[in-house]
């Protein structure tokens, strides 16, 4: 009794599966039909955009040859060439009665999209992939369906450098490009530090090459420095010794300092002075940058990148003024 009571539920089953696949089609091509009309509608209003999303919608739903024709349709008024051509030429190929329905409509639209595709060879590429503006379009010499105009074509394989070029694709004609794929230069091996042999050397007794002088621009600077400081105290020398000229002369023509005197003398004394004040800048400004310029040669970095051994802790520069007879003076003392 058991056993009778499942085969008549297994029977209950099957029947129910059997009424309701047909019905859950019937339901599928409804909506789908309900979609494409929506579609349509959003085309009529240039929405094309939308209605396109839609017809994709319809043929996941149904994928009857029609939703694809409005697919195919939809892209056409999109500009999308290539997919439009794909799409149209499905839906034709199908036995259907709307495609039946409207094929002259539907050809006129496929001769149109046609007029706007070009056919795309290119030799040498069996091995390689095939880019147009950027966008893989397959792999092989083709050939392939490509929208017609001036375009880019780059050809990518594995171990090659990749070619790029501007090819002009005739619209509904062929372009055929000729592509010769050049090997890609192999990276040097890594040299090995271990000896290479009996009597071979390894990579600690070959010479090396010197090492950059990370401190020369330092000490170039430094040693301007002291160009200019040196530059600076013979100037200070020099004004020293044209005053003490000056007051030579005063002494000699001139009746002293407290008494009236002629302009002459007044102007001497004046000279005097200014020169005493250039002679004080020049002497310690030379000091300055001599100083200066010495301290940037010692402790600049040495050659081996270790760092200079000569640091400015070891160097060691003096500058006082030293009184002489009739003028003034500066004197250095160093010590490295």
């Amino acid at each position: 009794m058991r056993a009778k009571t499942s085969r008549l539920l297994a029977v209950a089953v099957l029947a129910v599966v059997a009424l309701g696949g047909p019905r859950a089609r019937a339901d599928a091509a409804s909506e789908a039909d309900a979609l494409i009309a929506k579609g349509v509608d959003l085309r009529e209003k240039g929405r094309d955009d939308e209605a396109l999303a839609v017809f994709r919608q319809a043929f996941a739903k149904s994928a009857s040859a029609r939703a694809r024709a409005q697919i195919g349709l939809a892209e056409q008024a999109l500009g999308m060439w290539v997919l439009a051509e794909a799409d149209l030429a499905a839906a034709l190929a199908a036995d259907d009665p709307w495609i039946a329905k409207n094929r002259a409509a539907l050809d006129g639209a496929l001769g149109i999209v046609r007029k706007r595709i070009a056919t795309l060879e290119v030799r040498g590429a069996e091995a390689a992939d095939v880019y147009v503006d950027g966008v893989r379009i397959g792999s092989g010499a083709g050939p392939f369906r490509v929208e017609a105009g001036r375009r880019t074509l780059e050809v990518r394989a594995a171990g090659f450098q990749s070619t790029t070029r501007a090819v002009e694709l005739p619209p509904g004609g062929v372009a055929r490009e000729t592509i010769t794929l050049v090997a890609a230069p192999v990276a040097p091996a890594p040299h090995s530090d271990a000896p290479s042999g009996p009597g071979g050397s390894s990579a600690e007794d070959r010479p090396r090459p010197p090492a950059d002088d990370t401190g020369s621009g330092q000490r170039l600077l430094g040693w301007a420095f002291v160009g200019t400081g040196a530059a600076l105290l013979a100037t200070g020398g020099v004004g020293l010794i044209v005053r003490k000229g000056i007051i030579e002369d005063y002494n000699a023509t001139c009746p002293g300092l407290g008494v009236d005197q002629p302009a002459s003398c007044d102007d001497q004394v004046s000279s005097s002075r200014t020169w005493l004040t250039v002679s004080i800048l020049t002497l310690v400004g030379g000091g300055v940058f001599a100083a200066g310029g010495v301290v940037l040669v010692a402790a600049a970095p040495s050659a081996d990148g270790g760092g200079s051994s000569r640091t400015a802790s070891t160097a060691r520069l003096a500058c006082a003024p030293s009184g002489a007879p009739g003028g003034m003076a500066l004197a250095c003392a160093g010590r490295f």
